[in-house]
């Protein structure tokens, strides 16, 4: 029983880890891209910087051509309809503002999931030594799920940035730019999740504290 719930606890970590770990890694890659791309227009290399917002576009028509990759094997130019892209916004109309504001939103994010991750690998290790119903859970629990909460919605707020900023300049071909494709995100459902099992927690202890009072 003992081995059995070992291996829960290690798998739960795993998909904790996985499920919201892309949008922190993409995060961690377009900083690290920026730096690099920084630090040689700093050395004269590069003369015109390009500047990328990630979006969310909904496909309207299947025969229109929205955009085109590069078939490494043969040279041809395919058709592509992108659900979640990286697309070229023109800096005149770029506010250093909102330039800001997501650089701040990317941080933050990043320090929420690593404040995630600890209080769930506490909340795993409690859970491995048998300490289950106890406040102390309740209260990583819900650290966890604010966390994933707050993480999912600056996310949001981040992507609601990118697109008003596009829509300002662009429109894109056989597609449309569409906001609520970021919440099929498993992030947001992660964190109430998490808060859900925090109350029923709680009324469970409340309930043991009644019954021993009563007895």
């Amino acid at each position: 029983m003992k081995k059995r719930l070992n291996i829960f606890c290690a798998c739960m970590i795993a998909a904790f880890l996985l499920s919201v770990s892309g949008n922190v890694y993409l995060i961690i890659e377009m900083f690290i891209n920026g730096v690099e791309v920084g630090m040689k227009a700093a050395q004269g290399e590069i003369t015109e910087i390009p500047q990328y917002k990630m979006v969310h576009v909904l496909p309207t028509d299947m025969m229109e051509t929205t955009g085109t990759v590069t078939n490494l094997k043969d040279g041809r130019q395919l058709a592509v309809k992108p659900i979640t892209a990286l697309v070229e916004c023109p800096y005149s109309h770029s506010s250093h503002g909102f330039e800001v504001l997501q650089g701040l939103i990317g941080f933050i994010v990043i320090i929420g999931f690593v404040y995630a991750t600890v209080y769930f690998a506490k909340l795993m290790i409690h859970i491995n030594r048998n300490i289950v119903f106890d406040w102390i859970n309740v209260k990583h629990l819900r650290r966890v799920g604010w966390s994933l909460t707050g993480m999912c919605v600056l996310s949001f707020i981040s992507v609601w940035i990118s697109n008003h900023q596009l829509a300002q300049c662009i429109e894109l071909a056989g597609s449309k730019l569409n906001i609520l494709i970021a919440f099929s995100d498993s992030t947001l459902i992660l964190g109430f999740i998490a808060l859900l099992a925090s109350e029923v927690f709680a009324i469970g202890l409340r309930l043991k504290e009644e019954n021993e009072l009563t007895i």
